[in-house]
């Protein structure tokens, strides 16, 4: 069956970002599903059955107080994909907006909008995050804010590059010749040839999101535990390191799975949704 759509070829014939879709899917799936059908409660402790093995019954064997460590690894995953979806998304609504009013409206808002996110740009996103959870303190809603915080300045200054570069074109300097409400223009011209990078950008940003957040709890500032966030599992996990490897190889492992997986697909997206390409698939 022939495909139609062009960015949809584009995309299939990245191979590595189709074979990354697929398993950051059913990773996604597997930690948002997944823990209706675990047996054991991630919490659940018992002694009697502590650095055990791979088993039928345990599937990645027991912590150092008895704790089903697949349960807590899905419920982990749920934990921080949920806090890096929650980021990404107020990263990008926040920043696409600030981008919009100062790209499009320009003047002393523009300056200094631009001025401060300079600023924000110059200090890393972990930084920003870990001061902005110091603000508000931990847990799993204030590290997903602290997390968007972070993500802000790169959304903002590629949603105000966009703005600029649409707003001078001809099409828009018509459309505002015959009438066009400003946020007519914004809402049927600036947000289609801004909505491409955006995708880009959300795509890309959630791999950042996972490591800043888990970082965050690695370092106790995020979610903290019992909770089995990845990053406070391998926090956990190294004290065990030796006796119990898989504490800090599975998270770590699930971790870069996504970090590489949102690369890779951001990376065909990128591709795919870039209005220049000349690339055609058959």
């Amino acid at each position: 069956m022939k495909i139609k759509s062009k960015k949809l070829r584009i995309f299939l014939s990245r191979k590595l970002s189709v074979a990354a879709a697929v398993i950051l899917i059913i990773m996604m799936l597997s930690v948002f599903i997944g823990p209706h059908f675990t047996r054991f409660s991630p919490t659940e402790i018992n002694i009697e059955r502590r650095l055990s093995g791979i088993s039928s019954e345990h599937w990645l064997g027991t912590d150092e107080i008895g704790r089903d460590f697949f349960a807590r690894i899905v419920h982990g995953g749920q934990i921080t994909m949920g806090i890096a979806l929650f980021g990404v998304a107020l990263g990008a609504s926040v920043g696409l907006l600030l981008g919009i009013v100062s790209g499009y409206y320009g003047g002393v808002l523009d300056a200094l909008l631009s001025r401060f996110i300079d600023i924000l740009m110059a200090i890393p996103g972990l930084m920003i995050a870990t001061i902005a959870l110091g603000i508000l303190g931990p847990g799993g809603i204030n590290t997903g804010i602290a997390v968007g915080v972070s993500a802000i300045p790169a959304f903002m200054r590629m949603t105000r590059a966009t703005v600029i570069s649409v707003k001078e074109t001809d099409y828009v300097k018509s459309c505002r010749i015959m009438g066009g409400s400003n946020l007519r223009i914004i809402v049927k011209h600036i947000l289609p040839s801004a909505w491409p990078m955006i995708v880009v950008m959300f795509t890309l940003g959630l791999g950042t999101a996972v490591l800043t957040s888990s970082a965050l709890s690695f370092l106790g500032i995020g979610v903290n535990p019992p909770t089995p966030e990845w990053g406070a599992l391998i926090s956990s996990g190294r004290t065990m390191m030796l006796a119990f490897p898989l504490g800090i190889l599975a998270p770590g492992l699930a971790i870069t799975l996504v970090v590489m997986c949102t690369s890779l697909i951001g990376d065909g997206l990128r591709d795919a949704l870039d209005p220049k390409t000349n690339i055609e698939t058959k």
